[in-house]
């Protein structure tokens, strides 16, 4: 945990469906998922939902909220959850003085940002079917064949940008031609 091991966290128990904070409310700090999984959204108007991060444990989020008034998004427990929140005065003291916790936090950003800018490449593509091999190409462990994910098939489709139904579907159709092979927690590219 480096440098964020000097500040005492206030630990928030959630349950499967309970909002830890909400778009509007005043930031108190950035956290990291000790147990379970957050995911960040935002609703448009229509109440359309876009997943913009799913932290699971010892992922931080919520950090750009050291610099801002309030919160840009929701965080929402998937499951049953267990959140350290560390408070922004303590975080913003300890990155003023340590500069191993700058870096660590730039560093995080940056593969964020990363992320976001695949997953932006590949929400541009307009054929779910090659949306979803483009997603699991990129998404493929070392092996360049497998996809390992501890959430839901739904997390992985809002991700995207595809309905969670067409999301099924193209994945059914990929299983029937053998392009993919499906199991618990894994898909394998064949």
């Amino acid at each position: 945990m480096g440098p964020l091991s000097e500040i005492v966290p206030i630990i928030r128990h959630l349950a499967a469906g309970e909002t830890l904070f909400a778009a509007g409310d005043e930031t108190r700090g950035f956290f990291m998922v000790r147990t379970g999984r957050v995911r960040l959204v935002r609703f448009g108007g229509d109440g359309r939902e876009t997943a913009l991060f799913t932290a699971g444990p010892e992922e931080r989020f919520a950090e750009a909220s050291l610099f801002a008034e309030r919160y840009h998004c929701d965080a929402i427990a998937l499951s049953e959850a267990v959140v350290a929140c560390f408070p922004k005065a303590a975080s913003l003291a300890l990155l003023g003085d340590d500069a191993t916790a700058r870096l660590d936090l730039t560093a995080d950003l940056a593969r964020q940002v990363m992320t976001l800018r695949a997953r932006l490449t590949v929400r541009d593509i307009r054929s779910a079917r090659e949306r979803v091999i483009a997603f699991l190409v990129a998404e493929a462990s070392e092996d360049g064949r497998t996809i390992a994910f501890d959430g839901s098939l739904r997390d992985i489709a809002v991700a995207i940008g595809l309905t969670p139904g067409a999301f099924y579907r193209t994945l059914a159709r990929l299983e029937a031609q053998g392009t993919i092979s499906r199991k618990t927690g894994h898909i394998v590219l064949t």
